[in-house]
This record gives structure tokens, C-alpha cells and sequence, in this order.
């Protein structure tokens, strides 16, 4: 293959990324409102039940500990399974990106949870005991001594995570939700090229995944200091 014909198959290839390119972005839009969404929800969720699973040897403590072993064990796509087909068995029929919500949200609180409750017990016990004797209320004592404590381990780890959670919105291809890989199988399966689709695709997975990682990073010196 000379030099023009070189050039002249790298032009077809730049226009035929660019002919799919904007529906990658928006798929990608989808992708990047699943992943908010999913985490939002997820720690909304997991904040009263990491509170309530600080607790000690307590039948609540314990269940809490065993539900999260429990959802940690099973696959995202599994629980998205269930969740589109089982809520139909008892009468609740939801949109599809509603159940993809759904099934990474119960993925994503187990996780979640042992974050906000890892970061919890790194503060002190004492600084509980010494804002009660103080005779601060409850709100207080949580909302100015403890959270921003716990922030600090919180944060860094919290935005590691939210890589994953961006990855596992993949699965949501399987129950047809426009996002990111499930448009891209379907450029693929229309046009018999996947090289292009799926290094185009990877390189946007990429582009989010920098953007999570680089405020992990920054959190993480941020919040390393008191």
C-alpha cells in the first residue's frame, strides 16, 4: 500500500469516527448520568445504614454486617437480573433505565456502606465522648466533629470507587439502556467494523475514568492533611 493509499484509507477511517462520534458522546451522556445517579442514590442509602451498623455486637449491626458480605458477593449483572425480572413477578413494572438504577444502586450500596462505616471508625471514640460532655446535640456532634473527620478517609476512597461504579453501568447494555457500550455493539452490528467503535469507546471510558481518578488524587492530597 503506497503513501496516498495510506492517507486515503486514514481519511475514510477519521470520517467514519466522526459520522458516529456524536452518537457516541451521547450515549456516553447517558453513561455519565447513570454513574451520578447510581452513586447519589447509593450513598443517600448507605449514610443511615453505615450509622446504624456502628453499633456493637447488635442484632441490627450484625444484619447489617451480613446483608453487605451478602451483596458484595454477587455480581452487578446478576442483581440487574433480578431486578428486571423479579419486580414484574410482584406487580412492579418499571422503565428500563429505571431498573438499571435499581440494580446498580442495591450493587452499589454494600460498597458504599463499608466506605462511609470504615471512614466513621477512624475517628476516635473519645471525640464522640467529648462533644457529649460538652452537652452538643446530636446534630452537632455529627455534622462538626465527626463528618469532617471521617471525610478525610472518606473522599479519596469514595471517588476510587466511583471508577468502578462507571465501569459496572456497562452492564446496563444487556436490558437495552442507550449508554456507552450498548450503543457502540449497535454501530458494530451495523456496520462491520468494531476496530474503530470499540478503541473510540475505550478511549472515552478512559477520558471519564481520568476525570474520577484525577479528583481521587486531588481529594486525596486535600483531605490527607488536617
Amino acid at each position: 500500500m503506497d503513501r496516498r493509499q495510506l492517507i486515503r484509507s486514514a481519511a475514510m477511517d477519521l470520517a467514519f469516527l466522526m459520522e458516529n462520534l456524536p452518537a457516541l458522546l451521547r450515549a456516553a451522556w447517558t453513561t455519565a448520568w447513570l454513574t451520578l445517579a447510581t452513586l447519589v442514590l447509593s450513598t443517600l442509602i448507605a449514610i443511615p445504614l453505615a450509622v446504624s451498623g456502628l453499633r456493637r455486637e447488635t442484632p441490627l449491626s450484625r444484619g447489617l454486617a451480613a446483608a453487605s458480605t451478602l451483596m458484595r458477593s454477587i455480581p452487578t449483572l446478576v442483581i440487574l437480573f433480578l431486578v428486571y425480572y423479579g419486580l414484574p413477578q410482584i406487580g412492579i413494572v418499571l422503565p428500563a433505565l429505571a431498573t438499571a438504577l435499581v440494580g446498580l444502586t442495591l450493587s452499589a450500596v454494600a460498597y458504599t456502606m463499608e466506605i462511609l462505616r470504615a471512614g466513621l471508625k477512624s475517628v476516635d471514640s473519645g471525640q464522640y465522648e467529648a462533644a457529649g460532655a460538652l452537652g452538643l446535640p446530636a446534630w452537632l456532634i455529627w455534622g462538626r466533629v465527626i463528618y469532617p473527620q471521617a471525610l478525610r478517609v472518606i473522599v479519596p476512597t469514595w471517588l476510587s470507587n466511583a471508577t468502578l461504579v462507571l465501569k459496572g453501568t456497562s452492564v446496563a447494555s444487556i436490558i437495552t439502556i442507550p449508554e456507552l457500550t450498548a450503543i457502540a455493539n449497535e454501530i458494530v452490528s451495523e456496520t462491520y467494523r468494531p476496530f474503530e467503535i470499540l478503541l473510540s469507546t475505550a478511549a472515552i471510558y478512559i477520558l471519564l475514568g481520568s476525570v474520577l481518578a484525577l479528583a481521587a488524587r486531588v481529594s486525596a492530597r486535600r483531605w490527607s492533611h488536617p
